[in-house]
């Protein structure tokens, strides 16, 4: 039975065995491995995603099955007497443990592939255990893999301020020509998530000077920062706050069409949500949303779905009570994520 089932199929992604513990422990035996063990819940969000999105990656598969059994395990089913054994208190954690038993490392959360392996790497370096990672950037080295370790090891700790520190600090002790190495692109692909910032606008200014080996993934980040950005916009985020200005807003919409970013008009409709909701009256506005809500795709629907209350005042009983029709003439066709925000709006508008 141990032998079959620890037969790797010959797909790319991660080959999760349908085994026990206890045979898994033969199997690292056997095979001269170690057990990676991912605990995970049905109700955890970053689970999902590292089972739908990282774990299947063909270059994180090709890596674990050269390296471990993995093993997924329901902390709270099948892990559960396991996951009390190793103390896993949040989800997905994984633990590294050798032929015997014994925890060789462990850390937790949703990271992206080329992350996910380098956090596997480091995790059994002894050089890069945490405390002699602190020790090692207090006694002022600087390597790049150091830096990054450090900086989502303090970032895990729940002290994102100290994290972002350590980026920074980094960031403004390199030269132009360094923060775009390759050693270097974590700065922009791990840690620079807001659009306001000065490496955004680094990477956009100095986009084509990345290699070819990284400038796929510059660009992609680049794409994601606009894209939450225009979010903010779309969802009367930057109106309600008082922080909407026109010639701010042009000239974000034409650094978008200058990048390429809207040459598909993806970004077309929600130009013009965005521009007609500064234009018009609650009443015409909703009446804008109406006609315009059947050809939006599954994302922006959401987005208006779970934003109206801050689109609109809400206060006002007559446009409260147009809301709530609009929603629940449109419900029964939305996705299930839609319904649960329509849910969530109708609470607060309703109530």
């Amino acid at each position: 039975m141990l032998m079959g089932a620890a037969v790797l199929s010959t797909s790319a992604q991660t080959e999760f065995r349908h085994i026990s513990f206890d045979e898994a422990l033969t199997a690292a035996k056997q095979e001269k491995k170690l057990v990676f063990i991912d605990f995970y819940t049905t109700w955890c969000g970053p689970c999902k995603k590292m089972s739908t999105q990282v774990f299947p990656q063909k270059n994180v598969g090709d890596f674990m099955n050269a390296k471990f059994i993995p093993l997924k395990m329901d902390a709270e089913k099948e892990g559960l007497e396991l996951a009390k054994k190793y103390q896993v208190k949040a989800y997905p954690t994984y633990i590294i443990l050798n032929a015997e038993g014994k925890e060789e490392a462990r850390f937790s959360g949703s990271m992206e592939g080329d992350m996910f392996i380098s956090k596997v790497d480091a995790s059994l370096d002894p050089e890069m255990k945490p405390e002699r990672i602190k020790a090692r950037y207090e006694a002022g080295e600087r390597a790049p893999k150091l830096v990054s370790s450090y900086a989502m090891l303090l970032m895990e700790a729940r002290d994102e301020k100290g994290g972002f520190k350590v980026i920074d600090d980094y960031y403004n002790s390199l030269s132009d020509a360094d923060r775009v190495k390759d050693e270097n692109a974590f700065l922009f692909n791990t840690f620079t998530v807001d659009f306001d910032n000065d490496r955004t606008r680094f990477m956009v200014a100095h986009r084509n000077d990345f290699s070819k080996e990284t400038a796929a993934a510059i660009n992609n980040r680049i794409s994601q920062l606009y894209n939450s950005e225009l979010n903010t916009y779309f969802s009367g985020y930057k109106i309600k706050e008082g922080l909407f200005k026109e010639d701010t807003y042009n000239s974000f919409k034409k650094e978008i069409n200058d990048l390429g970013l809207n040459a598909d008009g993806k970004y077309t409709p929600a130009f013009e949500f965005i521009e007609q909701r500064v234009k018009m009256n609650d009443a015409d506005f909703l009446a804008f949303c109406e006609n315009k809500y059947d050809t939006y795709n599954r994302h922006y629907q959401e987005l208006l779905v779970m934003n109206l209350p801050r689109l609109f005042e809400i206060q006002n009983p007559e446009t409260a009570s147009k809301i709530s029709r609009f929603i629940r003439a449109r419900i029964s066709n939305m996705s299930p994520i839609c319904i649960q925000m329509a849910g969530r709006t109708l609470g607060s508008i309703e109530k």
